[in-house]
């Protein structure tokens, strides 16, 4: 299983059907909340991040999952996101991130 946290539905949706098109299983998320439901219930093989969300930007849930001690801090975990900078790269793989 893979889990998708974007609010753009077009994104969201083209992204999702690209996974199941090549034979994965992916769940999107337009809300972080309704990601972090989800990620009590199943725990995913991937996560697919943006960093723009509402209620809780990408980088801080990337914090949660990779803090000291978290059950998720070993899943792999991909930035996909319009911000392309330099900086916003760097500071995603610091922070944990597997690609970006």
């Amino acid at each position: 299983m893979i889990y998708l946290v974007e609010d753009d539905s077009s994104i969201r949706e083209l992204v999702c059907y690209s996974l199941a098109s090549t034979g994965f299983s992916a769940t999107g998320f337009e809300i972080p909340s309704d990601f972090w439901m989800a990620m009590g219930k199943e725990t995913p093989e991937l996560i697919i991040l943006d960093i723009m969300l509402p209620e809780e930007d990408g980088l801080s849930i990337l914090a949660k999952l990779r803090a000291e001690g978290s059950a998720f801090k070993d899943i792999p975990v991909i930035i996909l996101t319009a911000k392309g900078t330099e900086y916003n790269k760097d500071k995603a793989l610091d922070r944990g991130a597997d690609d970006y």
